[in-house]
């Protein structure tokens, strides 16, 4: 057993040596993206449009969504895709992977983005969103059901946030579909 658990201690010294120096952390941010959700409900309420469902579909999009940005260091609707033929997929072609998913006749999906450095909170997040003309147009579309947020925080980031010693990415996905 001893000699066993000295291996085990031996490769993971191993594997952090190897490790590229200052690699990105990427940590979920949860409770930003509870309240975000709680700060987008209250202003559709207070314009007089009811509140919008977190559904796990459009979660996992937007945690997919979330990710990818905070790993690849990028900040657009398009999602990288270096696997693929293409390396980038838009919004309307990679959204469809999880939304509206099987036996739905009639979708829609939109998505805002909000990053800040270090930190963002939920109030700045949608009060970024509500002064922009397009995402505040998602936020306040009568025809949305549906919502997910996602949020992660990236230690050491490089590439588009590289001038900073951390970010926080914040995306949310709006949804409506119908059988």
């Amino acid at each position: 057993m001893g000699g066993r658990l000295a291996a085990v201690a031996v490769a993971a010294l191993v594997v952090l040596a190897l490790a590229p120096a200052g690699a990105a952390t990427i940590t979920d941010r949860n409770t930003l993206e509870r309240r975000t959700v709680d700060r987008i409900n209250t202003v559709r309420r207070n314009h007089g449009l009811r509140p919008l469902r977190v559904v796990g579909a459009l979660t996992e999009a937007a945690d997919r969504h979330a990710r990818s940005m905070a790993r690849a260091s990028y900040f657009r609707h398009e999602l990288y895709t270096p696997s693929r033929s293409r390396d980038w997929m838009p919004f309307g072609t990679w959204i469809r992977w999880y939304w509206p998913g099987p036996s739905y006749r009639s979708w829609s999906a939109g998505e805002n983005l909000a990053w800040g450095a270090p930190r963002i909170t939920a109030r700045q997040t949608v009060r970024r969103w509500m002064a922009s003309p397009g995402h505040r147009a998602n936020i306040l579309q009568p025809r949305w059901r549906n919502v997910a947020v996602a949020a992660v925080h990236v230690e050491n980031p490089r590439g588009y946030y590289g001038s900073w010693d951390d970010v926080t990415i914040v995306v949310a996905e709006f949804g409506r579909r119908s059988r």
